[in-house]
């Protein structure tokens, strides 16, 4: 692994860790909830998106995966919202 790419994620994971008692001061026991039920929520999803991709060898990215539930529309709207996002 390159150095600066694990120096980088080393500060991301640092920040989020140290965020954590904040977050837990400010929201109290519902955020303690959030903070819990959220990486489930995400560990699901991930779940999801392999299965899609499994099921047909032809999908290979996410504009992929929109077409094939939604349509051209589906498509279209992952085409313009994924890169607005990130």
């Amino acid at each position: 692994m390159n150095v600066g790419r694990s120096m980088g994620i080393n500060a991301l994971c640092g920040v989020g860790i140290l965020s954590i008692p904040y977050a837990v001061r400010e929201g109290g026991w519902f955020g303690i909830g959030i903070l819990l039920i959220f990486p489930v929520f995400s560990f699901y999803t991930g779940l999801l998106l392999r299965y899609c991709l499994d099921s047909d060898p032809e999908l290979e990215t996410y504009p992929d995966i929109g077409q094939a539930a939604f349509g051209t529309t589906g498509r279209i709207a992952i085409s313009v919202c994924f890169p607005a996002d990130l």
